[in-house]
């Protein structure tokens, strides 16, 4: 059965040049729109959010197989340059004179002697090219990128290369993270219980198909960045600074001068203070527990 990218464009507020990027914000922007959480009061528009919400994990669902096949979307273009107006030289007749030129000499251009310097250096500098090979096939082995791969994969620029080109997989997944983003980083876990996945002996936790917590094991290691909230030394509270908002929850998906988002969650901010927040169960934010009064 075939798929109508084109809707899953739409439906994602996509254009033709959106990159892997553009697609996991806009994602995560419109998940936080029409989160069922926004309408706990209103049945009728909580039933038309989840609607919108299934829709919505469908048309990324569907973009990110094509992404895991072809490593582009649907409607990326591949430019290719025309080359009818280039010049190239003329190059009959070369190989007529060449022979010439070596009949002239009494011998063929590839009976020249090699010197013997040039073979003991090319034969150390192959041996070193193999182990180079070899450590870095180890490296992967064992989870561990070389560092100019890692910053590659984040100061790649966008556009025709994919900033996350340099590697299918993306580099971490978070707290908050949906099922298929864990499964784009991490991969097909070893097993599945019910909301837990377990890859080898570590496991990662869901509630309602999101990141909420994970258990890392010595020989394991899980592609995680950022802290659960409840690892986190302290809160911040209504007047917190955007620094001190920053130290603490980490660095949002998407922030204005007025209101920075986590998720389904948000910080709203006035003249660079905290004034307001809304903490999702799906995301929470790293706020005191017996504190109401900033939450809108």
């Amino acid at each position: 059965m075939s798929v109508n990218y084109r809707q899953c464009y739409e439906l994602l507020n996509l254009d033709a040049k959106a990159d892997w990027e553009a697609l996991r914000k806009s994602y995560r922007h419109l998940v936080q729109q029409c989160h069922p959480d926004r309408y706990e009061q209103d049945p009728e528009a909580r039933a038309k959010a989840e609607a919108r919400l299934r829709a919505l994990n469908h048309a990324y669902k569907e973009l990110v197989d094509y992404y895991k096949s072809h490593n582009h979307l649907p409607f990326a273009k591949v430019v290719v340059k025309n080359h009818d107006n280039w010049r190239f030289q003329n190059t009959s007749g070369l190989e007529a004179r060449e022979e010439e030129h070596e009949a002239a000499l009494g011998r063929s251009a590839f009976s020249v002697p090699v010197p013997v310097w040039i073979i003991l250096g090319v034969i150390p500098l192959g041996v070193i090219l193999l182990l180079i090979i070899f450590l870095l096939s180890q490296l992967k082995e064992e989870g561990v990128e070389p560092e100019d791969v890692a910053d590659a994969r984040h100061l790649a620029p966008a556009g025709a290369v994919n900033p996350r080109s340099v590697e299918k997989k993306p580099p971490s997944f978070q707290y908050g993270d949906s099922q298929e983003y864990v499964l784009q980083v991490q991969g097909k876990p070893t097993r599945k219980l019910d909301n837990v996945w377990f890859y080898g002996e570590s496991s990662v936790r869901f509630q309602q198909g999101y990141v909420v917590g994970w258990n890392i094991e010595k020989g394991f290691p899980l592609r995680v960045s950022g802290a659960m909230p409840n690892e986190r030394r302290r809160f911040f509270d209504l007047g917190a600074s955007m620094e001190e908002v920053l130290s603490i929850q980490g660095e949002p998906i998407m922030k204005t001068r007025f209101r920075w988002d986590y998720g389904a969650s948000f910080v709203e901010f006035e003249k660079g203070r905290v004034v307001g927040w809304y903490s999702s169960v799906l995301r929470p934010l790293a706020v005191p527990p017996e504190s109401n009064d900033g939450n809108n």
